[in-house]
């Protein structure tokens, strides 16, 4: 049997304070249009949450967010959170089904916690 102390049986390290909190923002609206959208409802999304307009400069990096986190990471096991339903250069967005599962079972979890009920 593997023993876990061997490093090449070990998990990733995930650096948190490296990941982009706009990951968090575009997982959250994809969440909040049922796990997949147009990507442009994804960008009102995030400059309503900046109260005003998604200018280039966020565009490009949500854009470049998207694109780092819908592919395999290089030596790294970690899965995507992202996929292109449509294909490579659609334009709608969407969690992946690992992703969106890991994440609604959080989100519910937090809800019984709080004593709210969620539809689901």
């Amino acid at each position: 049997m593997p023993s876990i102390l061997d490093p090449a049986n070990r998990r990733p390290i995930r650096r948190p304070g490296r990941m982009d909190p706009l990951v968090g923002e575009i997982c959250e609206a994809l969440l909040q249009f049922g796990g997949s959208a147009h990507r442009d409802l994804v960008f009102a999304k995030l400059g309503d949450n900046r109260c005003g307009e998604v200018d280039l400069r966020l565009r490009a990096r949500a854009m470049a967010v998207f694109d780092a986190h819908s592919a395999l990471t290089g030596g790294a096991r970690i899965q995507p959170l992202f996929r292109e339903p449509y294909g490579p250069g659609g334009r709608h967005w969407a969690l992946t089904p690992e992703a969106e599962a890991f994440l609604r079972a959080g989100a519910a979890t937090r809800a019984r916690l709080r004593g709210v009920s969620l539809d689901s």
